[in-house]
């Protein structure tokens, strides 16, 4: 292969990876008033022709596409073997061109947490000014929403979602059920109520982090998409760190063509929460065990790149209505020829099922007053005073929910739940069903992620240890009665229910019969995090310290939610956001204060 070995000076920083916070960070360092060279480098395509990527509801039609990282992981040992699909956005955008739209901070308390484990500056007052940045956001009428959290001039478009008719009645029922009503609850980072998540859509169309490099005015930041990132390169520095970051080996995705990239300030990484440690690994960085394994000369030994693989377990649980006009299966699996005229409906005025995700309510719940089960006994009984400050046996402090509810618009089901004529789980015969998806917030559960050998092209292997916590699966178990309960007595759905779904389902009974419905009908949220973890100096698996700087490298910076030690509870596009913010702000800042 030719190689083409660019400049030294021709681009002061480096951006790998094209998705949520990578954008950003590019951006906003091209706006720099030294107008600073940004070069940002992205493994996909652009998202301009990826017309899916557009349209709210069709995130499905991207998932093991060419817009799609396609990774699996290894049979869940806790999980019956299954094999997870983990979708990853390979496109200019990344997993905001793919994902579902919901903009959700968690709690005030996950960010306060994460500062106090020795990492100043992330609290959540801190971190607001960050989440606001990146937004425009659109008021409607119906919607109260708190405009002290919100921005008003950022690139990514946001408004609220109004509910289908069943999203309406849940809502009712989360009401009577004695669930707080909070409209604005999911920006405002309450951690107990019911209310409305707002989403990346606006007038019918997604809103990407691609929006932060189209059609900006200045001609120091270049966009390269197809460019797959082989390593970093690091040479020896004299100083207190023990390597410097110069530039980036590559090479085309579509000619194979070696390129060389350099930087002369900094190289920030956001890869994701899987390709940033393969990255790290495959240039020297990590466990040293494991690369030897794999035949990579180790530079810097951070046994922590990779580890701590972090996610949130979901439960699915659907429900048939005697209404099939409440929900919108008829869109999708009624009438095969429907999709054809709702996609024209879209290219035409970007209206109708299309320009909208098919999520409704949305609730956030703690469990410790109710759960009764004896696994959460002994954990409590296991925690003592020398536990961190006053967090229960899950780790969560009291202004921290345990569980997320949601319900879908139309059918959603497990994904290793197959639909075939002999067993059919989609209801194609016009019947209506919706999902009430339970989410784990703060699971147990340690994955890991390894390289299958020193090609940086080769798969990671991927182990997310799914279901493997037994108190996991006691939480879910509680969590999942709980919205069932909700769903059968709250005044807006308990007529219009007439069973489980698939029909053939009883109610589970008791404490076990909802564990058994978790490990049968759980996944997981796509929401990866934690295999770089930032944390003190003290802490022998951190990754990066509280500025995002690598140890023990010069002018390297992670950018992405492999960062976080702990995810905030709920949805993972609004921390990825401010966290491309925060990286940049701490980027210029360091430039001044030198």
């Amino acid at each position: 292969m030719s190689q083409t070995e660019v400049n030294v000076n021709d681009y002061d920083y480096i951006v790998i990876g094209g998705g949520t916070a990578g954008t950003v960070v590019a951006r906003r360092l091209a706006e720099a008033k030294a107008n600073y060279s940004v070069c940002l480098l992205e493994a996909g395509p652009s998202d301009e022709d990826a017309i899916d990527s557009h349209i709210p509801a069709r995130f499905d039609a991207l998932i093991k596409s060419k817009y799609d990282w396609n990774y699996d992981t290894v049979p869940q040992k806790s999980f019956h073997n299954h094999i997870m699909a983990i979708p990853r956005g390979r496109i200019l955008g990344g997993c905001s061109a793919m994902n579902g739209t919901l903009i959700c901070r968690g709690a005030k308390a996950d960010y306060d947490r994460i500062a106090s484990m020795g990492n100043p500056g992330w609290s959540w007052n801190d971190m607001l000014p960050f989440f606001k940045a990146s937004e425009t956001f659109h008021s409607v009428k119906w919607h109260q929403a708190d405009m002290s959290v919100h921005g008003t001039d950022g690139p990514l478009h946001t408004e609220p979602h109004s509910g289908a008719s069943i999203s309406e009645k849940v809502l009712q029922s989360f009401i009577d059920c004695d669930y707080d009503y909070k409209p604005d609850m999911f920006a405002q980072g309450e951690y107990e109520g019911v209310g409305h998540a707002i989403r990346t859509v606006h007038k019918g169309i997604r809103s990407t982090s691609a929006s932060f490099v189209y059609n900006f005015p200045k001609t120091n930041l270049t966009v390269r998409t197809g460019i797959f990132v082989d390593r970093i390169i690091l040479e020896k520095n004299d100083g207190e760190r023990q390597y410097k970051a110069i530039g980036v080996e590559t090479h085309d995705d579509i000619t194979g063509e070696s390129i060389i990239f350099k930087a002369r300030k900094e190289i920030i990484l956001s890869a994701g929460a899987y390709n940033s440690p393969m990255i790290l690994m495959h240039s020297g960085i990590g466990c040293k065990k494991h690369l030897s394994e794999v035949n990579i000369n180790c530079k810097i030994d951070l046994p922590g790149v990779g580890n701590n693989l972090l996610d949130h377990p979901i439960v699915y649980t659907s429900y048939q209505v005697n209404d099939p006009s409440l929900t919108f299966d008829r869109f999708v699996y009624h009438d095969p020829n429907v999709l054809t005229s709702l996609i024209k409906e879209w290219h035409e005025n970007k209206t109708g099922f299309l320009a909208r995700f098919p999520f409704g309510t949305f609730a956030l719940k703690r469990i410790d007053k109710t759960i009764q089960d004896p696994i959460w006994e002994a954990a409590k009984s296991q925690h003592t005073d020398d536990d961190q400050s006053n967090c229960d046996p899950s780790g969560q402090l009291p202004d921290q929910p345990h569980i997320e509810f949601w319900n879908t618009e139309l059918y959603f089901g497990a994904p290793h739940i197959q639909h075939t004529d002999d067993h059919p789980v989609n209801p194609v015969n016009g019947e209506g069903v919706f999902t009430l998806i339970t989410l784990l917030c703060a699971a147990q559960q340690r994955g890991t992620v390894r390289l299958s050998s020193n090609d940086p092209t080769d798969k990671p292997i991927i182990d997310h240890a799914h279901l493997n916590n037994e108190l996991d699966v006691a939480i879910l178990a509680e969590g999942c009665r709980l919205g069932h309960e909700v769903l059968l007595k709250g005044c807006g759905t308990k007529d219009i229910i007439s069973g489980l779904w698939p029909k053939t389902m009883p109610y589970p009974k008791d404490t076990d019969g909802w564990k058994e419905h978790v490990r049968t009908f759980s996944g997981t949220c796509f929401h990866p995090g934690g295999t770089c973890k930032m944390a003190p100096d003290n802490d022998p698996m951190g990754v990066v310290d509280n500025h995002l700087r690598v140890r023990n490298v010069v002018g390297l910076r992670i950018a992405d939610i492999s960062i976080l030690p702990l995810l905030n509870s709920g949805h993972t596009q609004a921390p990825a956001y401010a966290i491309g913010e925060k990286v940049a702000h701490m980027v210029l800042q360091d430039i001044n204060s030198s």
